[in-house]
Order: C-alpha cells, then sequence, then structure tokens
C-alpha cells in the first residue's frame, strides 16, 4: 500500500531534490535510502489532510491528523521538566510550551530535530520538521551523527536553496554549507553559488569546525518502530503507519455515509403546472424551500401529480461498519479502545480492555522515552553553545523530569487508595500530598508545615474569641 502510495509523488521530490546530487557535492556515505526520503514526503501531506487517496468522490475523515493529535495529548498532557542551570531552564521552558505541537508533528512525520543556534545575543532553538531534515549517519547504537538541514528562499519562480551539512567526527564536529540557485518551475538544485550572493546567509562559513564535543549538538527524536521500508534503519514511522490501509477504507466508508445522506434528502416531485408563477410567467417556489422542489414537466396524457420523496436513511449499518474500521485502526497502530471509535459500541471483556490500556501505554512510554533522550541532547547542545559563546552557564547542571502515568492508572482511584492509607497511618501526611498532588518531597513537606501552622493560627482564634463590647 505505502509503495504505491509513495510512486505518486517521487517525481515531484526528486526534481526538487537531486539526491545523488547532494551525495556527491557533500562527498556523502548516505545511510538514508531515497526511499525512506520519498516516505517522508507522503507521510508529510497525509500528516497535512492531503490523503493521496482522495478525490471529488472520496472524502476524509483525517483520521491520520486525529490520531496523532489524541497520543500527542497522552504523551505529554502532564509532562514536567526542568534544568538546574537558570539560563538553559529559561530557553527550554520556552519551547516545552509547545511540546504537544512539536509531539504530535514528530508522531505524523516520523522524526523531528531541535536545534540549537546563536543568533549574535543568544541562544535560540529551531525546530526542524521531517521534510526539511535529511538524516545522513547513524553510529552502531543508532544515535544520529549526520545530518543536512534544508533552508529556502523564494522569490517568485526564482529559489535559493542552503543545505547544511553536520558530521560528528571522533570529537569534533564539522559543519558544511553548499548554496544553490534555481527554479521552482524547472531545476532547484541548478547550479552552486557562493554564500555571499544571498543576503541573509552572507555570513554564514562554508565550512568550520566545533571542537571538544561527544554527539551532535542537538536534539534529534523518531518513532520508536521498525522502518518496514529498510529494516536496517533507525528511522521509524508515523503513529498511524501500521493503518494506512484501513485509513484508506475509512474514508471510503464515509464517503459512503455522505452519499447516503445525500441520497436520501427530503424532496418534493411535482409537475410544473400545478406551482404558481409570477407576474412575469417565472414559477414561484416557497421561500427558502426551494431546493426540496423537483420539477417536471409531464406529458398532457399523464396525470398532473406531486410526489414527497422520503426514503428510509440506511445510516446505522454504516455508521457500524465505519466504526469497526476505526476499531481496526486503533488495534493496528497499538491505540487504547476508544481513542478513535464509539466506546459504547466496543464489545470487549474488561480483560480485553485492561489489556488495550495497557498496550497503549507500552506505546506511549516509548514514545516519551525518545523524546526525552532528544531534550537531553538539546539541553547539551545549549550547554555547549553557551561556551562556545561566552554565555555564564554552571557546568554541573541537572535536567529532572517527570512523566505520569494516568494512561494506565485511574487517578480517582488512586486518590482513594492514598487516602486510605493515610487515615490508617500506613503512609504520612507529606507521603500523602506527593502522591495526590505529584509534588516533590521538598515541597510537600513546606506545604505540610504551612497547613500546620494555618490549623495553629485557626484553633486559637476559636479558642479565644474577641470579647463582645
Amino acid at each position: 500500500m505505502i509503495t504505491g502510495i509513495i510512486d505518486k509523488i517521487k517525481g515531484w521530490w526528486h526534481k526538487m531534490f537531486d539526491y545523488n546530487k547532494i551525495v556527491s557535492d557533500f562527498g556523502l556515505d548516505m545511510q538514508t535510502s531515497k526511499n525512506i526520503l520519498d516516505a517522508i514526503q507522503e507521510w508529510n501531506k497525509i500528516y497535512n489532510k492531503c490523503e493521496p487517496w482522495l478525490d471529488e468522490n472520496t472524502k476524509s475523515l483525517h483520521v491520520a491528523r486525529t490520531m496523532c493529535e489524541k497520543v500527542a495529548k497522552a504523551v505529554t498532557v502532564e509532562y514536567k521538566s526542568t534544568c538546574s542551570e537558570p539560563y538553559i531552564d529559561n530557553i527550554y521552558q520556552k519551547l516545552l510550551k509547545k511540546k504537544r505541537k512539536y509531539t504530535e508533528s514528530m508522531l505524523g512525520k516520523s522524526l523531528i530535530f531541535f536545534r540549537p543556534y546563536f543568533d549574535g545575543k543568544n541562544i535560540k532553538v529551531n525546530v526542524i520538521q521531517a521534510d526539511k531534515f535529511i538524516p545522513v549517519s547513524f553510529d552502531d547504537d543508532d544515535n544520529l551523527i549526520g545530518y543536512i538541514l534544508i533552508d529556502q528562499i523564494t522569490k517568485g519562480q526564482e529559489v535559493y536553496t542552503r543545505l547544511e551539512y553536520n558530521e560528528l567526527k571522533g570529537t569534533t564536529l564539522i559543519i558544511k554549507n553548499i548554496c544553490y540557485e534555481g527554479r521552482l518551475d524547472g531545476v532547484v538544485l541548478s547550479k552552486k553559488i557562493p554564500l555571499e550572493n544571498v543576503p541573509k546567509w552572507k555570513d554564514i562559513k562554508e565550512e568550520q569546525g566545533i571542537e571538544g564535543v561527544d554527539r551532535i549538538l542537538g536534539g534529534f527524536a523518531t518513532m520508536p518502530t521498525t522502518n518496514d521500508l529498510d529494516n536496517s534503519s533507525p528511522i521509524g514511522q508515523p503513529i498511524y503507519h501500521n493503518a494506512i490501509g484501513i485509513l484508506k477504507e475509512i474514508d471510503i466508508q464515509y464517503s459512503r455515509i455522505l452519499h447516503e445522506y445525500e441520497g436520501t434528502e427530503l424532496a418534493v416531485d411535482i409537475d410544473e403546472s400545478i406551482l404558481p408563477r409570477d407576474s412575469k410567467g417565472k414559477i414561484k417556489l416557497p421561500k427558502g424551500k426551494e431546493r426540496y422542489f423537483r420539477k417536471w414537466n409531464l406529458d398532457e396524457t399523464k396525470v398532473k401529480s406531486l410526489d414527497i420523496f422520503s426514503p428510509e436513511i440506511r445510516d446505522n449499518p454504516l455508521f457500524n461498519g465505519l466504526n469497526e474500521y476505526l476499531i481496526q485502526a486503533e488495534n493496528a497502530c497499538h491505540l487504547s479502545h476508544g481513542t478513535l471509535a464509539k466506546p459504547e459500541a466496543i464489545e470487549k471483556t474488561a480483560t480485553e480492555m485492561k489489556q488495550s490500556k495497557q498496550d497503549y501505554y507500552v506505546t506511549v512510554s516509548d514514545i516519551q522515552a525518545v523524546l526525552q533522550n532528544a531534550f537531553d541532547d538539546l539541553i547539551y547542545g545549549i550547554y555547549v553553545l553557551c561556551r562556545l559563546y561566552g554565555i555564564p552557564v554552571k557546568t554541573d547542571y541537572i535536567v529532572e523530569y517527570d512523566w505520569d502515568d494516568s494512561i494506565l492508572v485511574d487517578k480517582d482511584s488512586s486518590r482513594n487508595q492514598a487516602l486510605v492509607e493515610r487515615n490508617a497511618d500506613i503512609t504520612s501526611d507529606v507521603q500523602y500530598i506527593m502522591e495526590t498532588r505529584n509534588m516533590k518531597e521538598k515541597d510537600a513537606i513546606e506545604f505540610v508545615k504551612k497547613q500546620v501552622e494555618y490549623r495553629k493560627i485557626t484553633q486559637e482564634k476559636e479558642d479565644n474569641p474577641p470579647e463582645a463590647e
């Protein structure tokens, strides 16, 4: 299924970016195949609601996008993280404000890259989407050690492209830049030109190195799934990939439902001679009801008639079929039952529902793990650039992560259990506050102390009420 879809856009992608030319100009040993780069472009189209199977007869529910949105919420809803270095943490927290948006993009396009850079005054973070990023090489532990960033400027049909290649060699990060001019209606990478020919890039060096690093500068995250286009590739596939064939069937079924509603719309078949006319002889129809009337000019020998067309809608079987497809998509993508389908229509035992929730928990946990690694690498990259450009930061920073397990744990039941244990003196007030308010031990201790002080003040007021005048 996916191979057939990819073939439809190969011409466009190869016209935009000549794979062999890029490999040759940079002298690369490319580990990422053309098939995977083609697939990334197709996944980008599906994520952006341009499914390749849509036509004038097939409309879409855009379930792939919905799936990404729902899973991104589950992954990030309770996520909290801090860095003990204030300057770095300030940059980090700005990124985390959009963590759900970036997670959704990774789920839909297979990968994302968080790239720190120096803007002349401060360190900032540029978030690179999959369709503007080319993974080149990985080490034996599947860590990214070489990649190309794509930056473009268009002026009408003229296009200027800057490709930036980053490669880790030992403890040195090598950065190379190549600039091209071309045309959108022709060859995009037509001719190499100096960087200074483009004002925006005139201060960028063609080649430079950063020494004393142990990884690339930035956080790379890709879906934790096996790539069936290339089993050896560390690049994963979108959350919806296993269900692409089912997603097409979902849209076909949804289109059947729309056709059923359209085909069973109320209509009035009426002979034109029965209808009143205005002073100019034009047929008059009830205002606002024109769409219901289907006019006929019957033969004089036939009886002039009026007939109401109102057939019974067969929507229940169609909706049941749609819901079954949605359930199949949930199973294929390891989502919890009810994530896409109507929960009340799912006939599962309690054991099956629990297993489904646990399966979803594993899916979410795996995604959280790759994001945490990417954030770790991003913070390291910010730290290196701070040292490189003379921005004072502490060397012994600590990063704390807190991922919630609310997908698997019923919070109300958890709180009730914590209360039972506290009332039975199994746990302390501090432990109870930590479990029910998601506080760290230090904050919980301070909270309990304040509550004790407040109770003392309240008790003193009750024991010594003000005297009546």
